[in-house]
């Protein structure tokens, strides 16, 4: 009986043991807990991995997992409260959040970049990825942030307000560089360290240099013959394009509108897929031209589309990164010529296109060895069309294409990096090899190559914990020149904490190229030759710089001041005759340059950062000092900058300014036909902008106004105009120009 009463009872009470279960299973839910969840990114929308995530009022506290997500439980005490989310190299920020129904919405919290203390990776130069700190090289690093806030869209824009670098425009050849004093020809332009090929009057139009899948921008000033030989003498842009690193898929959507009646838009894919990463991203821009003159059919900044398409595939594990990539560009330049005999016109199309296919090679397979294969082939061509037009019936007769220059290069590059001791003896060393063609009408001979296979090796010596040394040297073999043993010299010392300096002492070497030696166009309007009988330019470079940087609560500074020295010897230049359209290959026996410059960055609470700057840049060449002139011609520049951000409102403001002094330029005087030395005029340039994230920071919205002072043209003193710059001086830019950009941004 006792029994069967016992089990009877038990019978009885197994719901109610049930819902004890059920109740302590729940407890905290039934007892006032909530839960919050949610993920922490920075300002491109990447996760941030480890970020700490802490309940104010409580102090309850927890920590995000690799892809930024977190969850934390609370006691529900209250309808509000406060999150203080903080992470290594973000300025800290304290969230607000509500407590409705019982839960609390998912929290995408974003997070800004600190830059005094975030530590940026570097790519130029180096075996693997270095912090930027740490890099022996004085490297200057543009972010994607920047890029983006800048409204830049390609690689001319983003550098025109940039410390030590001149930028000024051909109309029909494109944009043209000076950095440290020395012209575009001694500025090697790569993209994921593959050399840009198409120069045109010695350089790279950075026109056509895209920023739409660019993650940073890498500035090295100063030589660096040793790892990448020829046009590294004054320094070296390398662009790195982004890569999805954090998502299973990610699309990115931009559209841009500038009031000049220029419109552009890119679209982006990656697919993630195990150990493989899948990638295709595609623009157009168009751009109707700008006309100062309206009396005339002909337009000062001529019409221009644009498009381009790339493929990638990446492979990664552990240890290895396998990357290739695909890539085609395509623009066309519309040269409007005025009426004649009232109803006819004959304009010019010039048609640009270039076929990238690239392979990569980074990884190691222990702790002491690293290795870094770049393999590349580039193709180029330019083409021209003239096309005669009836405006009264719209007809138009064509002639043939003519393809005014078509070249290739194949460049192959691997650099091995061993270490001997940890942190005190490392060899980098490495293989290059170059080979350049062109043919075309315009081609002496009609087809000519050039060749240059080199070695080089660096050798890091640190033989106290502050002291870094590493000398080098390049042995190369070029096809047309005999090249001489280049060598630099690269010191840094951290001789007191937050202290850097940085020295650097190399020789250089640079062939001419194939359209230096043999070109040859003459039509109505040009007439440029090249010069079979130029010497290859010869360099001694030296570089110093001094940093120094410290933060106290809120504060945050950062002041550092270079030094720079350039003796070229046969340095090839074109060269105008006065007065007219005829331009040469010429060496100039001698020049020099020398400088210096000195900035200050300040940043306070993360919500403000200025930076300013001065440049000092002479110049000398074999030709200073004649007529009265100064032995150094003196270029003086001014730069500063501003961001602040309203952190209630999200709103970010962007300003860059920088005054471009006077500067000389060469040319030939028609009286007694010497080289003699003119002045481009100084000039102002600001740009600002605007920008606001909404939907969880998906998408951002930025306004903005460039050329704010109107700069258009500015005087030459000594000739009459630019290659194909108009009577009234060298074209700076289209003027005044205000734009918007809608980017989109979608993962998971």
């Amino acid at each position: 009986m006792n029994r069967k009463h016992s089990s009877h009872s038990n019978l009885h009470r197994l719901p109610l043991l049930l819902l004890g279960i059920f109740s302590l299973a729940f407890a905290p839910r039934l007892s006032g807990q909530v839960q919050i969840k949610g993920r922490i990114i920075n300002f491109a929308q990447e996760p941030i991995a480890f970020a700490s995530v802490v309940h104010k009022e409580s102090g309850t506290g927890t920590a995000a997992n690799t892809h930024g997500d977190f969850s934390l439980e609370i006691k529900n005490n209250a309808s509000k409260g406060t999150l203080l989310v903080s992470a290594v190299g973000y300025d800290p920020r304290e969230v607000d959040f509500e407590v409705r129904k019982g839960q609390v919405d998912f929290k995408l919290i974003h997070l800004t970049e600190n830059n005094q203390e975030i530590q940026e990776v570097i790519i130029t130069g180096e075996v693997k990825p270095t912090p930027v700190d740490s890099s022996i090289y004085k490297v200057k690093l543009i972010s994607s942030e920047k890029i983006q806030r800048s409204g830049a869209q390609n690689l001319n824009e983003l550098l025109m307000t940039e410390a030590n670098i001149r930028m000024s425009t051909d109309l029909v050849l494109g944009s043209q560089i000076e950095m440290m004093g020395l012209h575009g020809q001694n500025v090697k332009i790569m993209v994921d360290g593959v050399p840009v090929i198409g120069r045109l009057d010695g350089n790279i139009d950075l026109s056509q240099v895209n920023l739409d899948n660019i993650a940073q921008v890498e500035v090295v000033e100063g030589p660096m013959s040793v790892v990448y030989g020829n046009n590294a003498l004054a320094g070296t842009i390398n662009l790195i394009t982004k890569q999805n690193t954090y998502h299973s898929l990610e699309a990115n959507a931009k559209a841009y509108a500038e009031s000049v009646g220029r419109y552009a838009g890119d679209l982006s894919v990656s697919q993630k897929a195990g150990k493989n990463i899948f990638m295709a991203d595609g623009g157009y821009e168009y751009f109707s031209g700008v006309d100062f003159d309206k009396s005339n059919r002909s337009m000062d900044w001529k019409p221009k589309n644009l498009y381009r398409f790339n493929l990638g595939h990446t492979w990664k594990n552990d240890s290895w990164q396998v990357n290739s990539k695909l890539g085609y560009y395509n623009d066309r330049l519309h040269y409007k010529g005025n009426i004649f005999e009232g109803y006819r016109a004959f304009d010019t199309y010039y048609y640009t296109n270039r076929y990238d296919i690239g392979f990569g090679v980074n990884g190691g397979w222990n702790e002491r060895n690293h290795l870094n294969v770049v393999a590349a082939y580039n193709i180029y061509n330019r083409e021209e069309q003239s096309v005669s037009k009836d405006l009264r019936t719209l007809e138009e007769t064509k002639t043939p294409k003519q393809r005014t220059q078509d070249m290739d290069q194949k460049v192959a590059r691997v650099i091995h990096g061993y270490t001997f001791i940890p942190k005190k003896l490392s060899l980098q060393s490495g293989a290059d090899i170059n080979i350049e063609a062109m043919e075309g009408e315009r081609i002496d001979g009609g087809k000519q190559s050039i060749g240059d296979y080199a070695l080089f090796a660096n050798l890091k010596y640190t033989p106290v914990s502050a002291i870094e040394l590493q000398p080098g040297l390049r042995y190369s073999y070029n096809t047309e020149y005999d090249s001489p043993l280049v060598y630099s010299i690269n010191a840094k010392w951290n001789f007191s904490r937050g202290f850097t300096w940085r020295l650097s002492a190399a020789c250089g070497f640079r062939a001419p190229s194939i359209k230096e030696l043999h070109y040859v166009f003459v039509d109505s309007n040009h007439e440029i030759y090249g010069n079979s009988e130029l010497d290859a330019e010869s360099s001694d470079n030296y570089n110093t710089s001094l940093e120094f940087s410290t933060s106290s609560n809120a504060h945050a500074w950062k002041i550092s001041t270079s030094l720079f020295y350039n003796d070229i010897s046969n340095l090839i230049t074109l060269v105008q005759q006065e007065n007219s359209t005829e331009y040469s290959y010429e060496n100039i026996e001698e020049f020099k340059s020398t400088g210096g410059d000195i900035s200050i960055d300040y940043g306070f609470a993360g919500w403000l950062k200025l930076r300013g700057g001065y440049g000092l840049t002479g110049r000398h060449n074999s030709y200073s000092g004649n007529d009265g002139t100064s032995d150094y011609n003196l270029t003086h520049d001014v730069f500063a900058g501003l961001k602040y951000t309203h952190s209630k409102s999200r709103i970010s403001l962007n300003a860059d300014y920088k005054y471009n002094g006077r500067i000389p330029f060469f040319y030939t005087d028609e009286t007694d036909n010497l080289i003699k030395e003119g002045k481009q005029e100084a000039y102002h340039i600001m740009n600002a902008s605007l920008t606001r994230t909404f939907f969880k920071h998906q998408l951002k919205v930025i306004i903005g106004a460039k050329n704010i002072f109107d700069v258009t043209t500015v005087e030459r003193v000594g000739e009459g105009g630019g290659l194909h710059g108009g009577s009234g001086g060298t074209p700076i830019d289209y003027g005044r120009s205000y734009f918007i950009t809608l980017n989109y941004k979608f993962y998971k």
